[in-house]
């Protein structure tokens, strides 16, 4: 059966690593022969690329999050800011999505789902609403470690947080107080929320600033 696919051409070959959906597959791909390995290496960057929206849960907000650590990272050194090839760029990318999704997701896993799983029907009841599943709060956790490097970054100055709507700030004031009662402080400092925590004032006058700026425009769209 495998000398079938190592006749296949390099095209349908690159086909089958672009249809998979976590980079366990793309790895057992590339160990299935000689051609399917030649054909990583030629495409790999294709492959990562066309693989990460899949294999990395909550995408869109993890891959704000590697933004943010950029921006971050060329604030603290700005030679680290020269330019890459596009190969070092994916490289980067891959690597600090990985990362942050087994952070964010161990979080969830070892420190959120226990609590949920065992508390009763009046405890944590925020989460259970359909809205606050284990997607919503994940997006939520990547929402508020942006927020943490930014806070960093810009000091007491709100930070630019784009697409973040008013569903989203509702669930970071939620999860935020939550977190700050139920996680040791190691935990939130693993994760890189602990002073954004500790400076309530910070985040509340944040969720704030945003909830009104939310309200006022959807009053303009009503209102045209």
């Amino acid at each position: 059966m495998l000398s079938h696919f190592t006749h296949l051409p390099p095209e349908v070959i690159l086909r089958l690593f672009q249809h998979a959906t976590d980079f366990a597959t793309v790895n057992a791909l590339v160990r299935t022969s000689s051609i399917f390995h030649c054909v990583w290496l030629m495409h790999a960057n294709t492959i990562a690329l066309t693989v990460l929206p899949t294999a990395i849960e909550c995408y869109h907000e993890a891959h704000i999050l590697v933004k943010i650590q950029e921006q971050v990272e060329e604030a603290e050194n700005p030679a680290a800011a020269r330019r890459k090839s596009h190969r070092e760029l994916v490289i980067v990318l891959v690597r600090r999505l990985l990362i942050n999704s087994r952070v964010i997701t161990g979080f969830y896993e070892r420190d959120i789902l226990p609590l949920l799983e065992n508390s009763g029907p009046n405890e944590y009841n925020i989460y259970a609403r359909p809205l606050l599943g284990r997607t919503r709060i994940i997006k939520t956790l990547y929402h508020l470690k942006v927020l943490a490097l930014a806070y960093g970054l810009n000091g007491s100055s709100p930070p630019v947080f784009p697409d973040i709507r008013e569903e989203d700030l509702i669930n970071l004031s939620e999860v935020s107080s939550w977190l700050r009662r139920a996680s040791p402080a190691e935990r939130r400092r693993e994760l890189g929320v602990d002073e954004l925590l500790t400076e309530r004032r910070w985040l509340q006058n944040f969720l704030d600033n945003r909830l009104a700026i939310i309200h006022a425009s959807n009053r303009m769209q009503k209102d045209n």
